[in-house]
């Protein structure tokens, strides 16, 4: 686990930026070019782009400021790889766990940017590579949140084993399973029942999904030297199906094993402050919270 001082830390003022946004969301591009020019009017050296497929693992710039959802920043995240840069994220979907910040919040979000008052949280990335029993590999892909392995469709239970070196450390057969890093852990692994980690650290939760028995539970691991997942049984399918951050699909025929392993390089991931994690954990999720008074500024009391 690494310390408060080694995975937070205040910026220096950026002044060259890079705006993300995905130009087939209705309004977007509109949205981030009009703070484009609000930033450019202070001073800002900026980039847009649009393209939410295009790589940024040449992107030069001192901060990226994504404007979309939760999915919109794993997706900046992957589409950096080894390149991170200092990432905020203002929320144009729904519930908006990840970015920092509400579009309304947004003026105010760049405002703190090039004032360098933003905290920065380093944040575990993993890698997923898929491999049959003959040892072929697919492309790596570097993930922020989880990697799920799941049966193909209706039909049949799956079995999976999850090792670490040659240890196994369980077997489970049921609809599939997650393996979701602290970051991730309050995405699909916490709907299904798993544990809610503080992003600090570098820990894997392993997560059923509808286990055939009472004794799967949730399980939390130190990252290690990561996890591999073996597709023992399919059900009805010759393959399994493994999603990564929910946008990346991988297949795993029966007898292979999805590779998770940690990479050097991590997420750089911009936040008011070191208490964001656990304001917006209560703020969005009522987290272990009880009805309270609110005074009249609407503050709880």
């Amino acid at each position: 686990m690494s310390s408060e001082s080694e995975t937070s830390r205040d910026r220096s003022a950026p002044r060259h930026l890079a705006l993300l946004g995905d130009e087939r969301k209705g309004g977007t591009k509109a949205l981030v070019q009009r703070h484009a020019a609000w930033l450019r009017e202070r001073g800002a050296e900026v980039a847009v782009v649009m393209d939410r497929e295009s790589s940024l693992a040449e992107l030069e710039c001192d901060a990226v400021v994504v404007f979309g959802g939760d999915g919109s920043l794993l997706g900046a995240a992957r589409r950096m790889a080894a390149n991170q840069r200092p990432t905020l994220g203002i929320n144009c979907g729904r519930l908006g766990f990840l970015t920092a910040y509400e579009q309304e919040q947004s003026e105010l979000a760049l405002t703190r940017l090039l004032a360098g008052e933003l905290h920065e949280e380093s944040r575990l990335m993993l890698s997923c590579t898929a491999v049959d029993a003959d040892g072929e590999h697919t492309d790596e892909a570097v993930l922020l949140n989880d990697v799920v392995v799941t049966r193909r469709s209706v039909g049949g239970m799956i079995m999976l084993r999850a090792w670490r070196g040659e240890i196994e450390i369980a077997t489970y057969r049921g609809d599939g399973l997650i393996a979701a890093t602290a970051s991730g852990s309050t995405a699909y692994s916490m709907a299904a029942g798993g544990p809610v980690l503080v992003p600090s650290l570098d820990a894997l939760v392993l997560t059923p999904l509808a286990s055939h028995t009472l004794a799967a539970r949730p399980i939390v691991l130190p990252v290690g030297q990561g996890i591999d997942i073996e597709v023992v049984e399919t059900g009805h399918k010759r393959q399994a199906s493994c999603q990564i951050d929910g946008q990346v699909q991988q297949q795993i025929p029966l007898g292979g094993r999805a590779l998770l392993r940690p990479v050097a390089t991590r997420f750089r991931h911009l936040v008011p402050s070191s208490t964001h994690f656990f304001h917006v954990l209560h703020q969005k999720f009522g987290f272990a919270d009880l009805p309270r008074s609110r005074d009249r500024g609407g503050r709880p009391r």
